[in-house]
C-alpha cells in the first residue's frame, strides 16, 4: 500500500512511501524538501561575540541574545538533537536544528509514535545528519535530560524507518542506536553526542 501526497496546486497525486518499505521509497519526496542554512561556524560565533563585546548599553544585550541563539543552536547540533527550534511567522514554517523546514499545518509523516509526543518537525521525514548537515538520516536524538544523580546528560533517540526508539541513555549508547539504525535503515550518519 502506498502513502500518497496530493498536491493542491497541480491537482496531481504522487506516491511518497510504501508501508512495506518506508525506509527507501520516500527518496523522491525528500529531494523536494526545503532546508534553511543553519551552519554555525567557529568564525561566526567569534564574530558575534566580538560584536557583543563592542556594543554598549541595551545594544549589548541585543547582541548577547543574538550570540546566545547561535551558540545554543551549535551546541544542539553537536549533540545531534533534532527539534523545532525556530518558527517563521510569514511563511508558517517550523525549522529543525538540521535546517529542515516543515509547514506548521502539515500532517505528521511519521505515524505510530504518538507515545513519544514528537513535535511537528520531529514527525517529518528528511532530516539531515548532525552536526555535518550532510545526507539524510532516519534515526536521530529527539530529547535529552540532565540526570542529577549521574551528573550527566541522557538522551532519547528514534528511528523513523522502523519506528524503534530508546528510553534515556548515556550519549555514547544513544549515538550507537542512531548509527546502527542509520546503517540498517538505509541511511548514513556520523556520531553526534560528545562525552
Amino acid at each position: 500500500m502506498w502513502v500518497v501526497k496530493h498536491d493542491l496546486k497541480s491537482g496531481r497525486s504522487r506516491p511518497l512511501a510504501c508501508d512495506a518499505c518506508a525506509c527507501v521509497c520516500h527518496i523522491r519526496e525528500l529531494s523536494m524538501r526545503k532546508y534553511s542554512n543553519v551552519l554555525v561556524s567557529d568564525a561566526m560565533l567569534s564574530r558575534l561575540e566580538s560584536e557583543m563585546n563592542a556594543a554598549e548599553g541595551m545594544a549589548r544585550y541585543g547582541r548577547y541574545k543574538n550570540w546566545l541563539h547561535y551558540a545554543n543552536l551549535r551546541r544542539w547540533q553537536d549533540q545531534g538533537w533534532h527539534f523545532h527550534y525556530l518558527s517563521s511567522g510569514s511563511e508558517r514554517h517550523a525549522y529543525c536544528t538540521c535546517g529542515l523546514a516543515v509547514g506548521v499545518d502539515d500532517n505528521p509523516e511519521v505515524v505510530g509514535l504518538d507515545v513519544l509526543k514528537l513535535d511537528v518537525v520531529q514527525s517529518a521525514r528528511g532530516h539531515r545528519n548532525l552536526p555535518s548537515l550532510k545526507g539524510v538520516c532516519e534515526a536521530f536524538i529527539f530529547e535529552y535530560e540532565f540526570i542529577r544523580e549521574k551528573d550527566s546528560y541522557y538522551f532519547r533517540a528514534v528511528c523513523q524507518a522502523c519506528r524503534s526508539y530508546t528510553e534515556l541513555l548515556p550519549g555514547a549508547e544513544a549515538d550507537a542506536f542512531v548509527d546502527r539504525h542509520n546503517q540498517s535503515c538505509m541511511s548514513v550518519a556520523k556520531p553526534r553526542v560528545k562525552k
